[in-house]
């Protein structure tokens, strides 16, 4: 059983909830190995490239859905 690791910044505190909110998991958000986004969420990781990248990609998803 894979245990769950608690976001410890910002950024995984506002992906989770994205997740959450529209029913997707990691995998569907980034095409990155799921353990480096893992590790920028807990903060093990900087993710300058990452996390804008994901973050332009949620912003997209939210403009979708709300003009659908």
């Amino acid at each position: 059983m894979a245990v769950r690791k608690k976001p410890k910044n910002d950024f995984g505190v506002e992906l989770m909830a994205f997740c959450a909110t529209y029913g997707l998991t990691y995998r569907d958000v980034a095409d990155v190995k799921r353990s480096t986004l893992i590790e920028c969420t807990t903060g093990r990781c900087a993710g300058h490239e990452l996390i804008p990248k994901v973050r332009q990609f949620m912003a997209d998803y939210e403009a979708q859905k709300a003009s659908s």
